[in-house]
């Protein structure tokens, strides 16, 4: 005969904040635990005590140790992000579950920086100014770059967009912010940014695939940095052009635009542009070709329509061209995302074999992606899963080798694959934090299972973040 399973106490409000905590309806609840949508009701009224088995499924189903429901009060948070989304309220998609546990891992990560800085004796240094939305977003990106010290040139010698992102990631992390990568549905938030609690945090959305799209939005949220306002960020980029109404409170529309603005402009700054020797030899034009804007961009490490973005501010293009080229990337997006679920992407001659024994990729395998247009960055990794197949991993992308016989093919995984636990583990928490991690714990000021708890890892991978991190 199976043992009874007691009833316990819980205070309502408390289980009222798990459930609303993790965006999940009184009928999620009744479905995940296999009870009635009153039963559930009447625990979160008081007038029904939940047994001890279903607290425990509570507390698993809410990601909330179970010590917590036993508190007389929930805990004290910190609130959500401001919502930037510039969408109508009513039509806004609310937060889901995952992307409510990336914003509270990321706090999480953020507190425990605070914890282990102060532990250690170590003063939080940001180098950081602050701005108003009334400057000019052209000359704070200009300032900013000047700050930064990363030349022009610099930028346009990075071997692609991949490095592009580490180098800039590197730029903020030293200015004292953590940046940290994470995946959460893409349909929610593009990006999020903490502004509170101590240590500024940016968070980009690995499920969002563009590593240029990515590039946008670290700058975007670093304009909400500077602006002292964090918040959650739209999905996709309408808001390049604020309408002089204001249709959402405390002008969002103006925040966007201004961090759009100066996003684009310090990526792409003015005289770097005007001087570009395309630009120069093709002066102003009507429109511009997709090709045009390809090789304008592939310097610049952004998207094509970054590119023509700033065509558009400085005169050189117009807004109506701008609006029907965005339509048009808006369905090939479309297009390739669905091409994405499986795609076969290239083929390379059998002598390439000799470049796949190595763990680390040859500068011929990289040259022979670039010729094909794809960025393949020297980090990556090969692996060897039998004699005929590798797999080739490249941050958020895995590759397939398969050798035919008479030719290697490449194709592209589905998304899913993602990087090993120990490179996944320094996009997702940052250089800085795994770093404080692993010093405290040399110093011995937590053990080496804190370490684990914290970064969010395996044991046995925590060598190799080590090596990861030393490189």
């Amino acid at each position: 005969m199976p043992r009874k399973s007691f009833e316990v106490f819980v205070e309502p409000e408390v289980l009222v904040w798990g459930r609303e905590s993790i965006g999940r309806n009184i009928e999620d609840v009744a479905k995940q635990l296999n009870v009635s949508n009153g039963l559930v009701k009447r625990w979160e009224n008081g007038e029904k005590k939940p047994t001890v088995n279903q607290l425990k499924k509570l507390a698993q189903y809410y990601k909330r140790p179970l010590a917590v429901f036993f508190l007389p009060e929930p805990p004290k948070e910190l609130s959500l992000p401001k919502d930037f989304r510039t969408l109508p309220e009513e039509t806004r998609i609310p937060l889901s579950p995952k992307t409510r546990l990336a914003i509270r891992r990321a706090r999480r990560l953020q507190s425990l920086a605070i914890e282990l800085k102060s532990t250690l004796q170590q003063e939080i240094i940001l180098k950081i100014g602050s701005v108003n939305l009334t400057d000019d977003p052209e000359d704070v990106a200009d300032q900013t770059r000047d700050f930064f010290g990363v030349g022009i040139l610099t930028q346009f010698h990075w071997a692609n967009e991949n490095v592009a992102l580490r180098e800039w990631i590197k730029v903020l992390e030293n200015l004292g912010l953590l940046v940290l990568r994470i995946s959460f549905p893409i349909e929610d938030v593009r990006a999020f940014s903490l502004t509170d609690g101590g240590i500024p945090v940016i968070i980009l959305n690995t499920q969002d695939h563009s590593i240029k799209a990515r590039i946008f939005s670290l700058f975007h949220e670093f304009g909400h940095i500077l602006l002292n306002r964090g918040g959650i960020c739209d999905p996709n980029r309408s808001t390049w052009d604020a309408p002089d109404q204001q249709t959402s409170s405390e002008g969002i529309r103006l925040v966007e635009k201004f961090c759009n603005h100066f996003s684009g402009a310090l990526l792409v700054p003015k005289e770097a542009l005007l001087n570009h020797e395309i630009i120069k030899s093709m002066k102003s034009s009507p429109e511009w070709s997709d090709n045009t804007l390809g090789k304008i961009a592939r310097d610049f490490k952004v998207s094509r329509e970054v590119i023509l973005r700033r065509l558009v501010i400085l005169g050189l293009a117009s807004q109506a061209f701008y609006q029907k080229k965005r339509a048009e990337w808006e369905v090939e997006a479309k297009v390739a995302k669905e091409e994405e679920k499986q795609k076969y992407l290239f083929c390379l001659e059998r002598k390439f074999r000799q470049n796949l024994i190595d763990e680390f990729v040859s500068d011929e395998l990289i040259e022979a992606f670039v010729n094909k247009n794809l960025s393949l960055s020297s980090d990556a990794l090969i692996t060897q899963i039998d004699d005929m197949h590798w797999n080739l991993e490249d941050d958020d992308n895995t590759y397939k080798i398969e050798d035919t016989g008479t030719l290697l093919d490449i194709y592209k995984l589905k998304k899913g694959g993602g990087p090993p636990p120990p490179r996944k583990c320094i996009q997702e928490n940052g250089v800085p934090f795994v770093s404080l991690v692993l010093e405290s714990y040399a110093k011995e000021k937590i053990t080496y299972s804190d370490v684990a708890d914290y970064l969010g890892i395996r044991l046995k991978h925590i060598p190799k973040v080590e090596r990861l991190v030393m490189e």
